[in-house]
């Protein structure tokens, strides 16, 4: 079989459609990955729903728009070799990469892939893994920041359907053993969304002190604690 099997399931794979390349896998199939600190791939991988819950969905998941390009396909005894390209955009980057491989197979004199191994850049599929966590956990924060800007705005509501004034500081609300004035929180909630807008620092304490009636010492303490720059790092990240 000059063609081998193989060529049809990477055609079909080109085109998007893994489940020709699949059906080709025999029952204890086993697909190896090294065991690096990091890579995303690793451990072996069997049959054919581990081919594609442990190798193409991760691939899938690094690399944006992922697509495969035959090159050629090295028929031996027993052996079958497959040459291409992976091509994809990984999180957080606006350019294609470019990942050459080589998949060697082993395949049974039936027609059936009996094992395989990959060679190609691992390197930079730990990077693409690198970078997918970092957005990931960037959209969590995003999420946390905007259910507290929720909660916020939720007390702000409540405070106005009660007829509290914002800048009544003689009404307090207790939290344990700590006690906040209902006008200090109000103040927090305005410095929070003035910060989030992209207002200075000195711009949001001077509002706190002459439109809220905010005295000092507490206009700089809430300062403080909104720009906090261990938070600004933290969200930063």
């Amino acid at each position: 079989m000059p063609e081998g099997i193989l060529r049809g399931g990477y055609e079909a794979l080109e085109r998007g459609d893994a489940a020709p390349l699949l059906d080709l896998l025999a029952d204890d199939f086993e697909w190896t990955e090294p065991d690096a600190p990091g890579y995303p791939l690793a451990g072996v991988h069997r049959g054919a729903e581990g081919m594609a819950n442990g190798v193409l969905s991760p691939l899938a998941s690094l690399l944006d728009g992922l697509t495969f390009s035959l090159e050629a396909v090295v028929v031996g005894e027993g052996r079958e070799v497959v040459t291409g390209v992976m091509r994809g955009t990984p999180a957080g980057l606006d350019d294609e990469w470019e990942l050459p491989f080589a998949h060697v197979y082993s395949v049974s004199a039936d027609g059936v892939a009996l094992s395989g191994r990959a060679y190609f850049d691992r390197s930079r599929l730990t990077l693409a893994a690198g970078r997918r966590q970092l957005a990931d956990a960037a959209d969590e924060l995003l999420d946390q920041a905007a259910e507290i800007r929720a909660q916020w705005a939720r007390l702000g509501d409540a405070l106005r359907a009660a007829g509290v004034d914002a800048a009544d500081e003689d009404v307090e609300l207790a939290d344990e053993d700590d006690e906040v004035s209902v006008g200090a929180a109000s103040a927090r909630l305005v410095a929070v969304d003035m910060a989030q807008d992209g207002s200075p620092r000195d711009e949001v304490e001077e509002y706190l002190r002459e439109e809220l009636g905010v005295d000092d010492a507490e206009a700089v303490a809430i300062v403080d604690e909104v720009f906090d720059p261990r938070l600004l790092a933290r969200d930063r990240g």
